[in-house]
């Protein structure tokens, strides 16, 4: 490794072989995992910048483990933002009606709302804590690709009403 790993993320894992043999997480499994989470050109400048750290946070999550909980809320921050842009709300907007104005709108599938909704929330749990949160490499790469996914899908389907439509 490149730099200090904090100690409490020494032996865990980061998958399995092709034998099925443990494989130890490294700095490079985090790098691979986070390249692979989509990322739109349609996605405003603000977004895209909010959702680079949030993957550069993940990537560090070896050198300090917390990091990893600061990138998956930095993530969330980013669907609350790319969903405030898309809807031009000021930001007065809470969080659970710009995800219910986006699904009425057709931004959000159901499922991507419902995914929005379970970030909201734990967004709160991140913005009201009663201690340090910390979370698992897995738990963070599921929250902050869930989010590159959302911010994905919404920056897409504004890029495509935005096209001018053939007669």
């Amino acid at each position: 490794m490149d730099y200090p790993q904090d100690p409490r993320t020494v032996g865990m894992l980061g998958g399995l072989g092709p034998r099925g043999e443990a494989i130890p997480i490294t700095r490079q499994h985090t790098v691979d995992v986070a390249t692979q989470w989509p990322v739109s050109p349609h996605t405003p400048h603000e977004v895209a910048a909010q959702l680079r750290v949030a993957r550069e946070l993940f990537v560090h999550c070896l050198l300090v483990w917390e990091f990893g909980a600061v990138g998956a809320a930095w993530s969330l921050m980013a669907v609350e933002s790319c969903l405030r842009w898309a809807l031009s709300a000021d930001t007065k907007a809470s969080f659970k009606n710009l995800t219910a104005r986006a699904r009425g709108q057709g931004l959000l599938t159901d499922d991507l709302a419902e995914k929005t909704d379970a970030g909201r929330s734990l967004r709160n749990i991140f913005s009201h804590p009663q201690s340090q949160p910390a979370l698992s490499a897995g738990m963070v790469s599921g929250v902050a690709e869930t989010s590159h996914v959302i911010v994905h899908h919404v920056s897409e389907t504004m890029a495509r009403a935005a096209e001018p439509r053939s007669s």
